[in-house]
């Protein structure tokens, strides 16, 4: 474990999976749009990235796909104020929502304290080591106040169509994907 802090890297971040800087705040930005910035500002090389890394929104990647530590990250990141200020945080709900129901109970506390502070969702009831109904129970109840919001952000960076609705096709091949390596976090 390192407590260094390091200028933002998108070749970092795909080397070691590590979130950079970037696009901790900018959450519904792509790791592509964070190396284009960093070239254009800093003269950093752009790394090879794959398509799903130039067209889905690192936060989302991470959510789906990333290890638990990620996931961890991603959970605090969606309730980070200053990263609430860059964009409107409903897209953010559905992502929230799948945190709730993670494999690591960490990941799901984590995620439950961001819920509270999202748009609508703010009573859901959930007890992040209750029983596993229980907790999708909650999910689906952000999910629904999420549905109920008379306007949602989109964006295929987002897996938000243009109506308004989850790509779950995609988020579901995405989640396959998931890194379920087991960890043990010392902090």
């Amino acid at each position: 474990r390192s407590h260094t802090i390091e200028s933002p890297s998108v070749a970092t971040s795909v080397k070691t999976g590590r979130p950079n800087s970037c696009n901790q705040c900018h959450l519904d930005k792509t790791l592509a749009w964070a190396a284009h910035h960093l070239e254009e500002w800093y003269d950093q090389p752009q790394p090879e990235l794959s398509p799903d890394e130039k067209t889905v929104a690192a936060s989302v990647l991470w959510t789906l796909k990333g290890d638990a530590g990620q996931r961890a990250l991603m959970a605090w990141s969606f309730g980070w104020d200053a990263a609430r200020e860059t964009t409107r945080p409903d897209w953010m709900i559905p992502w929230v929502s799948q945190l709730m129901i993670d494999p690591y109970d960490a990941v799901r506390y984590i995620a439950y304290r961001t819920l509270r502070g999202l748009p609508g969702c703010g009573g859901i009831p959930y007890d992040f080591v209750g029983p596993v109904a229980q907790r999708q129970a909650a999910g689906q109840s952000a999910l629904q106040a999420w549905q109920s919001l008379s306007r949602r952000t989109t964006g295929r960076e987002l897996l938000i169509d243009e109506q308004g609705q989850l790509m779950t096709g995609e988020a579901s091949r995405l989640l396959k994907e998931r890194d379920h390596r087991r960890l043990s976090l010392a902090e």
